[in-house]
């Protein structure tokens, strides 16, 4: 828990996406979200609770998301109308969530994060398309 809470605890603003949209569409998310979901600038924020539950939020001007989990313990998550359940853990210094339907006709999702050179790096993974999402650390004040 000590890495998690000196690596990754903090707020961090999106710099730059790589195939987001692409990542979207595979999702089954419509022409119209996609477009707005990729001029959003959304905030994470990763926090540690005192039980030793991690939260992470990604908070955009038309949406927020929210995961809260302890390690090694599975949670349920609603991703757009499709219930997910949510497998954490960390390996080799990165956060890995692989999410499993309830639904077999949707597809499986697996969520990367981890520091490279100061920046959180997102790997989200669905199908066959890989989508990369780099944020920068802000300042404590902000």
């Amino acid at each position: 828990m000590d890495e998690i809470k000196n690596k990754f605890v903090g707020k961090w603003k999106l710099d730059r996406s790589e195939r987001f949209e692409d990542f979207l569409r595979e999702c089954g998310v419509n022409f119209f979200v996609r477009k707005m979901a990729g001029m959003a600038s959304p905030v994470s924020e990763i926090s540690v609770k005192e039980d030793d539950k991690v939260h992470i939020s990604m908070v955009t001007s038309f949406m927020t998301q929210e995961d809260c989990f302890k390690l090694g313990e599975e949670f349920e998550k609603d991703m757009r109308g499709n219930k997910m359940v949510g497998k954490p853990s960390v390996v080799d210094g990165k956060i890995i969530i692989e999410y499993t339907p309830t639904d077999p006709s949707i597809k499986p999702q697996k969520v990367t994060r981890e520091v490279i050179n100061g920046e959180l790096v997102q790997t989200m993974e669905i199908g066959d398309v890989t989508c990369k999402r780099f944020m920068k650390r802000m300042d404590s004040e902000v």
